[in-house]
């Protein structure tokens, strides 16, 4: 028998049975000082213990830690995250208490929300040339060697392309941003992932100021038009934990990684490969 981790919570007192984890077994706890491992005991059989990993089993560890925020801080584990006996789990506990207490403290009562931000990526970068290209080619003196003129003409011009679309992206990203700066205790920011994902953001944000977030969402949809948004969340902080303590090797036991995001999230996985 296994040992099956959903994620670290700020509490050592026992689970009442919210959903069945993994195999339908019963999700419980093993505390630690003040804190607790939210677990479910696990048969991997070694002959189909890769075959068995698979997309049910994402879907019942996401609904297992969006039942535990209703109640606790949690720090989410990587999925499929096992040991084999308790003390290992214990030990780890142990080892990585300093980072589990201070991400639990500060992450008290916040949950996060993702924002996927597209734009007509295509579209913008060929407005751009038809308007500009010509205008650039000029602008610099061109050497006799026609291969040589029509290279530097061509690096120039998407040197020019390049910084006007990220000008434009940093523009963009602040208008965007502007609309949950009043409440965001946290944010992270990725711009310009594809060329068609204009913005990739995650705010941490106090657990009764979600209305406030979906509130400045649906402004933010009427405000700024001719884009796709895609609001995601609550969700436990995936990307706002700090983990500045890599756990001890334990025999026998999987990795345990206070997370990044785990999913982050399905629904956008097909609209931006």
């Amino acid at each position: 028998m296994a040992i099956y981790i959903y994620g670290i919570i700020n509490s050592n007192e026992g689970i009442d049975r919210l959903v069945n984890g993994l195999e339908g077994s019963h999700v419980y706890n093993i505390p630690y000082h003040d804190i607790g491992a939210a677990v479910s005991n696990f048969h991997p059989d070694t002959k189909e213990f890769d075959e068995r990993i698979n997309r049910s089993h994402i879907f019942v560890h996401e609904r297992v830690v969006e039942k535990l925020i209703e109640r606790f801080t949690v720090l989410p584990a990587r999925f499929f995250t096992i040991f084999y006996k308790k003390e290992d789990v214990l030990s780890v506990m142990k080892n990585l208490y300093g980072d589990f207490r201070r991400n639990l403290d500060r992450l008290h009562n916040k949950v996060e929300f993702g924002l996927k931000v597209i734009w007509p990526g295509e579209k913008i970068r060929k407005n751009i040339i038809d308007f500009h290209s010509q205008r650039y080619s000029l602008a610099v003196p061109m050497p006799d060697n026609p291969s040589l003129k029509n290279f530097i003409r061509e690096r120039y011009v998407q040197y020019k392309l390049d910084r006007e679309i990220e000008e434009l992206a940093d523009s963009f990203a602040g208008v965007i941003d502007d609309f949950f700066r009043g409440f965001a205790h946290e944010k992270k920011l990725e711009k310009l992932k594809t060329k068609n994902l204009l913005l990739s953001a995650y705010y941490l944000v106090d657990k009764e100021s979600q209305d406030d977030l979906k509130k400045a969402f649906e402004r933010l949809k009427k405000k700024l038009h001719g884009f796709m948004y895609l609001l995601s969340g609550p969700w436990p902080p995936y990307n706002f934990i700090i983990q500045t303590k890599k756990p001890h090797s334990v025999k026998n036991a999987g990795k345990i990684n206070i997370s990044s995001k785990i999913f982050q999230k399905r629904i956008f996985s097909d609209i931006l490969d």
